[in-house]
């Protein structure tokens, strides 16, 4: 029973890293490696993590040429909707 509380306690902790990193990701210059990083929130948000911190960082995203990158943010905002 112990090891299940250190378990939960160690996920916790990790969610709390994996939103930093991906928001730390969002803000690279490199478009391929944001569009898979906007993939990864979307897979987040889908399972049920809150990923409402990264909303800036997400919506910021838009500025680019690329038309799916684009099209990712627009589903993340859709989603984000509904649950808001």
């Amino acid at each position: 029973m112990a090891s299940k509380d250190g378990k939960h306690f160690f996920k916790t902790g990790a969610k709390k890293g994996e939103i930093h990193e991906l928001k730390q990701e969002l803000k690279t210059p490199d478009k391929a490696k944001k569009k898979d990083v906007v993939k990864k929130v979307i897979a987040a948000m889908t399972v049920g993590h809150d990923v409402a911190p990264l909303f800036p960082d997400v919506v910021n995203c838009m500025q680019t040429d690329d038309m799916e990158l684009k099209k990712l943010v627009y589903l993340y905002l859709i989603n984000y909707a509904k649950t808001q």
